[in-house]
């Protein structure tokens, strides 16, 4: 360790404290528990010999003191992981190896790449959209993204969003039918896929409704034909936010209802215990927490 520096480890945690004043979201962001990271802020905070943060029962705030030192040492890592890239990247072209759910990589990953390839032209990635489990540990593969809960066994997670379930139409459908006593479009049919067919049972019992009497339904192999149909005005389906968002923020579809429910499982990143990342890896990782926090 350079004289009077801290360690890097408690800079970079610090950070993200004081990026989210919440040792809660800090700790979410960087895979770690939110003990890992007080413990990390108060060895910061004996070394520098003042507190950073106000704790409080309601959580923490930083102090007029860490609020400064926030605002230096986040652009000084800023600077650090650019440096670091810069070299990585000079290394020459690096693959990345992704085992995903079909639904994810269609409908949110694919059209984000572009970005990432112009970010860094010398990492290839390839992915694979498959929606049968690869066990991470015993594949080539660097990363998975994984709809489930903890505990992954062997795999470090990272959660990626909050996903909740709300049954949507397109706006032509919302204008032309007449909706039922729940809201949703009354004799047109409810379009399903075979890995979520349980989703609209599921919203029903969790937010007390009845099903519909004679309620048609259409089933497709892949989440996103179903997307596609809605999109269609050939019925309505359930979706899951941490996918149609983009879709609903620019009205293309609409939600039918204010119940949302939270779904079962969630969207984690997956990473092998207690093996390091190759660099291209660790640069794909970092670029995906940080598309899915925007």
């Amino acid at each position: 360790m350079a004289r009077g520096l801290p360690n890097l480890d408690w800079l970079r945690v610090f950070a993200a404290a004081a990026e989210t004043e919440s040792f809660a979201l800090a700790a979410s962001r960087l895979g770690v528990t939110p003990g890992a990271v007080s413990q990390r802020i108060k060895a910061l905070e004996a070394f520098l010999g003042v507190s950073l943060f106000q704790r409080h029962p309601q959580g923490v705030r930083l102090t007029d003191t860490g609020r400064r030192y926030g605002q230096r040492v986040a652009p000084a890592l800023e600077l650090l992981a650019e440096a670091t890239n810069q070299i990585r990247a000079a290394q020459g072209p690096k693959a990345v190896r992704l085992t995903i759910l079909p639904a994810l990589a269609q409908l949110w990953l694919g059209s984000r790449m572009d970005r990432f390839h112009k970010l860094h032209s010398n990492t290839s990635v390839e992915i694979w959209a498959e929606a049968p489990v690869i066990d991470l540990r015993t594949s080539n593969f660097d990363i998975a993204i994984r709809y489930g809960r903890p505990p992954f066994p062997g795999c470090d997670h990272r959660p990626l969003f909050f996903d909740e379930l709300v049954p949507v139409a397109s706006p032509a459908l919302i204008s032309e039918a007449e909706t039922d006593e729940i809201g949703l479009p009354a004799g047109a049919p409810l379009m399903l896929d075979t890995y979520w067919q349980s989703d609209f049972d599921d919203w029903l019992a969790s937010t007390g409704e009845k099903r519909p009497a004679r309620l048609a339904t259409q089933t497709f192999s892949l989440y996103s034909m179903v997307v596609e149909a809605t999109l269609n005005g050939r019925g309505f389906m359930i979706g899951h936010t941490s996918l149609i968002g983009d879709l609903l923020r620019d009205g293309r579809l609409q939600a039918l209802s204010d119940k949302r429910m939270a779904a079962a499982n969630q969207f984690y990143l997956l990473t092998k215990a207690e093996a390091p990342l190759s660099a291209a890896a660790d640069i794909f990782v970092r670029w995906i927490l940080d598309q899915a926090n925007a």
